[in-house]
């Protein structure tokens, strides 16, 4: 009777143990409950990471919005309304302007020139003779004054000459008044013979006296001629110069037509530049404008003596000639910065140079763009450009812009 009941009560603990088909079925049961959570779980996630990552990138661009709201005197919820047209606005680049008054100035062009010697002067002896002495002028540089004697040379042939010169002039002198008092005395002769009748010519012996009237004048002349070779064996120059080369030292033998140095007078030397046509249509008429001429040696005045007959065949610019107004102290050769004034010209502005654009432009702003000015400029002046006055609107634009053009919107300097 046990048996029986313990058979039964083990019967049913084993129907209460579930078999192993039953354990996987029960398992993939909880399998699929479990995916539909996970799913959920890990769309949640990525919802979340993109919400943050939106968050992080929101707050720079509130804080910008937020100071320039600040900086503005406009409320934080102002500021989004705002920050597109600033963020435009400081796209734009800044410019500095200048806004010059309307003068009256004087037409200046600038150029640069050399000074050079209009003419210079050979040396060369008027007689032959050795040399005795020379002047301390007579040297490559030397400077020499007007009427100084540079040369000497030896006198003894000169006044030998001009001795015998005037012995001949004495000679032909007595002569003729010899030839006189024949004459006279064979018409009086004549007259007492032949009383009211007319002398002849050869009775009053005229062909004699007029032989012995040219002899004279002949003598004359030659002593005329030593006395000028003995004045010429000194030599001089009736002008103020300079040496700019000499040969001749004492014991030489100069012949006449023979050089022996060259010189130029100090009132020969001028400044040449070269003008274009229309630079020079500047200042016109040209002949006797003032000049300023700078070198190392510092700044003086000068002015136009002429202008070349004709232009330069290849670059169709004029020479202009320029006067020192005695001052001595330019060097041919030298090359110098000159400004030439020209005529007084009103309505003008005074620009300095970085307002001249690439182009020959200025480029002004008008509506906060820029705009393009053909630059009209009339001369220079002291690192300056003289234009003729025009509208300039909100301003002339100085020093460059990198990418600047016509019609380009740009920031006022000043006025953010």
């Amino acid at each position: 009777m046990s048996t029986v009941t313990e058979m039964r009560e083990n019967r049913g603990k084993d129907d209460a143990t579930p078999t192993f088909t039953e354990a996987i079925d029960a398992a993939s049961t909880e399998t699929v409950r479990k995916k539909p959570i996970i799913g959920l779980l890990q769309v949640a996630g990525v919802i979340a990471l993109i919400a943050l990552a939106f968050v992080y990138s929101r707050a720079p661009m509130d804080a910008t919005a937020q100071l320039d709201a600040q900086s503005t005197g406009q409320s934080a919820n102002q500021a989004p309304a705002q920050k597109t047209s600033t963020s435009v606005g400081k796209l734009a680049p800044l410019v500095y302007v200048l806004k010059p008054a309307i003068s009256s100035q004087q037409v200046a062009i600038a150029s640069t020139g050399s000074v050079i010697v209009r003419s210079y002067v050979t040396l060369t002896p008027q007689v032959s003779g050795k040399v005795v002495s020379t002047s301390q002028a007579l040297r490559s540089g030397g400077r020499f004054s007007a009427g100084e004697t540079l040369v000497t040379l030896e006198k003894r042939d000169f006044s030998l000459g001009l001795a015998q010169a005037e012995a001949d002039v004495a000679s032909a002198r007595a002569s003729l008044q010899l030839s006189l008092a024949i004459g006279s005395a064979a018409v009086a002769n004549y007259q007492m013979i032949n009383p009211g009748e007319n002398v002849p010519t050869l009775v009053a012996k005229e062909p004699q006296i007029a032989q012995a009237k040219a002899q004279l004048q002949s003598a004359i002349a030659r002593r005329d001629i030593q006395q000028t070779n003995l004045e010429r064996s000194i030599f001089s120059l009736p002008f103020a110069g300079r040496v700019v080369e000499s040969s001749a030292d004492q014991g030489q033998i100069l012949n006449v037509g023979q050089s022996f140095g060259r010189v130029y007078a100090l009132d020969s030397v001028e400044i040449v530049t070269s003008l274009a046509p229309e630079e020079l249509a500047k200042i016109a008429p040209a002949k006797n404008r003032t000049v300023t001429v700078t070198t190392d040696g510092g700044t003086f005045d000068a002015q136009i003596d002429r202008v070349a007959a004709e232009r330069d065949s290849r670059s169709r610019f004029s020479q202009i000639f320029i006067t020192l107004n005695d001052n001595q102290t330019l060097i041919p050769g030298t090359f110098v910065s000159i400004l030439l004034n020209g005529p007084l010209i009103n309505d003008t502005f005074m620009l300095p140079e970085s307002a001249l654009q690439v182009g020959q432009v200025f480029w002004i702003v008008k509506n906060g763009n820029i705009a393009e000015v053909e630059a009209n400029i009339l001369g220079r002046n002291d690192g300056e450009y003289l234009v003729k006055a025009f509208d300039y609107a909100q301003g002339i634009v100085t020093g460059s812009v990198p990418g600047a053009q016509d019609g380009m919107p740009v920031r006022l300097a000043g006025q953010d």
